[in-house]
């Protein structure tokens, strides 16, 4: 019995003579951030994705798209989202397991954030099924990001026990949130971590590589403040991370990692981390690569 039957996925069956295509979403996000955006929360589930998607209602990704041109496409929320990427990995199998039900053709492999590398460390696995992999604002080189976010964890460890026995959905949310500041998955995504240390992974013959990475830092805008890119203004010159500078980063992720060193081709656009789910010439992009095929 497999041991993720009870993963929250979600498909569409289309064409057994398309390549299906696996959709792996990013850390503290779920498969809503692909299906529906609109039902997708950030920070653990801490705020909405709507206060980046602000007051649009039709937010499409390529989940919508590849379903209109009859690809089998598939998705899921990770159980145990904040876990190390070899923990995510046993899941994707799982799901990789369903994909080749849905296909005579391949797989192509999308992956957005870590979701990226999640898919880089699958592919150690040396499936000859993945014909295409497809890195979105992925880290490929690491986020400094990260580091940042581990000198909050000992002011997250203090203040846990504070909502460790509130209920509501607030405090849940909260939970979520300093569980992630203090997990391994943030960890993993330093730059000298353990991971990027053994992921010993190099180009595989047959399969196509393309990377997509942003330039517009700004997630959102509050009271006239640009987040996160307007900590640059308080942050010692010199100090300022690429994640955070325009040009340079999506807020995130910096463009110079979110290159995969060996990917055929690899596209830059002015769009935040979020922002380069659902438009439309990221999307145009990817299904014109999956279309070669």
């Amino acid at each position: 019995m497999s041991p993720h039957k009870d993963l929250d996925i979600s498909y569409h069956r289309g064409s057994m003579n398309k390549p299906a295509v696996v959709l792996i979403h990013g850390l503290g996000m779920d498969k809503h951030i692909w299906i529906n955006p609109l039902m997708s929360r950030i920070l653990g589930g801490l705020l909405p994705l709507q206060i980046i998607l602000g007051k649009r209602t039709d937010v499409k990704t390529v989940y919508q798209d590849l379903k209109h041109d009859d690809y089998s496409v598939i998705t899921w929320s990770q159980k145990r989202p904040m876990a190390s990427i070899d923990t995510v990995v046993e899941e994707l199998k799982e799901i990789i397991k369903i994909a080749k039900g849905l296909t005579k053709d391949g797989l192509v492999i999308i992956g957005h954030s870590r979701g990226g590398l999640v898919a880089r460390r699958y592919l150690l696995e040396g499936d000859p099924s993945i014909r295409v992999l497809i890195t979105i604002s992925t880290p490929h080189k690491g986020t400094i990001l990260s580091r940042y976010a581990m000198y909050l964890s000992p002011f997250a460890e203090r203040i846990e026990p504070l909502f460790s026995k509130t209920k509501g959905q607030f405090s849940s949310a909260v939970r979520r949130s300093l569980n992630f500041l203090k997990s391994e998955a943030l960890k993993e995504l330093l730059p000298d971590s353990p991971f990027f240390k053994i992921l010993k992974d190099k180009p595989r013959k047959g399969v196509y590589y393309l990377s997509i990475g942003g330039t517009y830092p700004t997630l959102f805008t509050m009271a006239g403040i640009r987040i996160p890119d307007s900590l640059c203004k308080v942050i010692p010159k010199g100090l300022c991370p690429p994640e955070l500078k325009i040009g340079e980063g999506d807020g995130l992720v910096s463009a110079a990692s979110s290159v995969l060193s060996w990917a055929e081709e690899h596209c830059n656009f002015g769009l935040n981390h979020v922002d380069i789910l659902f438009d439309k010439r990221v999307r145009n992009k990817i299904l014109h690569e999956v279309e070669r095929l």
